[in-house]
C-alpha cells in the first residue's frame, strides 16, 4: 500500500464536502481536478470504503466520509491553533520563563512587577523560584533559570549583568533598643550587638560579614532564619538586632513594636540586578519580561487574576 492520509488529502476531502464538487474543491485549492479524485480514489481503495457519494446534485459523504470528515476537521483544527502558538512564541506573545531570585527582590517589588507582566502577555507563563544570591548565579550559570534577581555585592561570574533596582539598608530594633530614635547610625555601633540573620551567603549577610571584617571584627550571629518575617519575630522578642532593606519593612503589618534606623554606610544604599547568560540571545518574550521590569522597576500595581500563571516554586529562601 502506497497511498497514505496527508494533510493535503485532508484539506482537499473537507473543501470537497463543503463544496460538493470535486472541480471546485481543485479550482479552490489549485490542483487538477484528476490529481484530486485521485487521491481520493487511493484512500477508499486504502481502506476498502467508499467515502463519497456521487448523483446529479453533486457528491455527500457516506458514512465513513462522514467520519473522515470528523477527524479531519479536528486535525485541521489542531494543526491552524499549532501554527498560531508557535507563531506567538517567536512574536514573544506566548512562552514560559524561569525566574530565580533572592527575598528582596520577591517582596520588595517583583511579584507586582511580574504580575502586571502576566495581565499584559495573557499567553505566558512564569515559574519563579527564591534562593539564596550565590545560587541564583548559579542557577543562571547552569540554565536552570532564564533570569536570576539578587544582589549586586555578590560575585555574578559570567551572567551578562543589567541594573534592575535598589534598595535601602537599616538597622531594624525594638522600639526601647538604645538605638531607637537616632535620626542614623553607623555600623561599628551595632557591631558588637547580638544579631539576626537570614542564612549564610544571602546578599544582605555578605555585605555585614564585610564590613565587620573591615572593622577587625566578627559578626556576632545569635539566630540564624529563613524568612524576614521570622526575623522581624525573633527581634521582637529581643534576641538581636538586624539589617534589612527600609521597603520590606514599610507599611507591613505587625511591626509596631518595632523601629528602624537609617544605615550610615556607603553599602547601605544595595543594588539589585539581574543576570542572564546572553541578553541578545535570551527568546523574544524573556526579552519582554527583562525590559519589563527595567522599565517598570518604580511600578508597584496592584493586579488580580493571573495567579494561575505564576508558579513559585519552593527554594531555601
Amino acid at each position: 500500500m502506497t497511498a497514505k492520509i496527508d494533510l493535503l488529502t485532508l484539506q482537499l476531502f473537507v473543501a470537497i464536502v463543503e463544496e460538493q464538487s470535486i472541480a471546485k474543491a481543485a479550482e479552490k485549492k489549485n490542483i487538477a481536478a484528476s490529481a484530486v479524485s485521485r487521491r481520493i480514489s487511493d484512500i477508499e481503495d486504502l481502506f476498502k470504503v467508499e467515502l463519497l457519494h456521487r448523483h446529479s446534485k453533486g457528491i455527500e459523504p457516506t458514512p465513513a466520509g462522514f467520519a473522515l470528515l470528523e477527524h479531519a476537521r479536528v486535525i485541521l483544527g489542531n494543526l491552524s491553533k499549532l501554527e498560531t502558538e508557535l507563531t506567538g512564541y517567536r512574536q514573544g506573545k506566548r512562552g514560559l520563563i524561569r525566574v530565580c531570585a533572592n527575598k528582596s527582590a520577591i517582596l520588595e517589588a517583583l511579584a507586582d512587577e511580574l504580575s502586571l507582566f502576566l495581565e499584559q502577555h495573557p499567553l505566558v507563563h512564569i515559574d519563579i523560584e527564591e534562593d539564596l544570591s550565590p545560587a541564583i548565579v548559579r542557577a543562571v550559570m547552569e540554565n536552570r533559570a532564564d533570569i536570576g534577581i539578587f544582589g549586586g555585592n555578590i560575585d555574578g561570574q559570567d551572567l551578562e549583568l543589567l541594573s534592575y533596582r535598589s534598595d535601602s539598608l537599616v538597622a531594624l530594633v525594638t522600639r526601647d533598643h538604645p538605638l531607637a530614635g537616632r535620626n542614623s547610625v553607623r555600623f561599628r555601633e551595632l557591631v558588637d550587638f547580638d544579631f539576626v540573620s537570614l542564612e549564610k551567603g544571602s546578599s544582605i549577610e555578605t555585605l555585614c560579614v564585610r564590613a565587620a571584617a573591615a572593622l577587625g571584627q566578627h559578626m556576632k550571629v545569635r539566630i540564624r532564619v529563613s524568612s524576614f518575617d521570622a526575623l522581624f519575630r525573633v527581634i521582637d522578642a529581643r534576641m538581636g538586632v538586624g539589617i534589612v532593606p527600609l521597603e520590606i519593612v514599610r507599611d507591613r503589618y505587625g511591626v509596631d513594636s518595632l523601629a528602624t534606623v537609617p544605615l550610615d554606610e556607603s553599602w547601605a544604599r544595595r543594588e539589585l540586578v539581574m543576570g542572564v547568560r546572553d541578553y541578545k540571545s535570551l527568546p523574544p518574550v524573556t526579552k519582554l519580561l527583562v525590559d519589563h521590569l527595567r522599565t517598570h522597576a518604580d511600578a508597584r500595581p496592584a493586579i488580580s487574576g493571573v495567579s494561575d500563571r505564576l508558579t513559585v516554586v519552593p527554594g531555601r529562601g
